[in-house]
């Protein structure tokens, strides 16, 4: 696209700001999910448009959508440890189990999270004894 042109760069300029409206429901919508499932789909199915790739508006507003479904997660996930470390010894097995079932949904950009997590839930097994 020739960007020496005003309406090229009229339209870029309104198609970033599209996106940048698009990511803030999305982020509005990842602030209400209350499942790791929900969150992982949300903060993959927003993919950056190809016209406005190098627009760094748009590019902002993509990585303020994954870091608002990393805050999300990490806080799901702290409140399922939480819930494992008040729970009964015999409800912890059970627990343990959906909490790593629920982990498997954490892929692409916050992939990264699963280490995370299985770490803060080694480190509350120890505490527990």
């Amino acid at each position: 696209m020739a960007l020496r042109d005003p309406l090229d760069k009229s339209l870029q300029r309104m198609e970033s700001r599209r996106f940048a409206m698009r990511c803030e429901a999305q982020i509005s919508s990842i602030e209400r999910a209350d499942t790791l499932r929900e969150i992982g789909r949300l903060a993959t199915s927003i993919t950056l448009p190809y016209s406005i790739a190098e627009d760094y508006g748009a590019r902002d507003a993509l990585r303020l959508v994954r870091l608002r479904a990393e805050d999300r997660a990490r806080e799901l996930i702290e409140g399922q440890i939480q819930g494992f470390a008040r729970a009964e010894h015999h409800h912890r097995a059970k627990l343990k189990r959906m909490m790593l079932d629920a982990w498997t949904h954490l892929t692409g950009p916050l992939g990264h999270l699963r280490s995370w997590a299985h770490n803060k839930l080694v480190a509350a097994e120890q505490q527990l004894g």
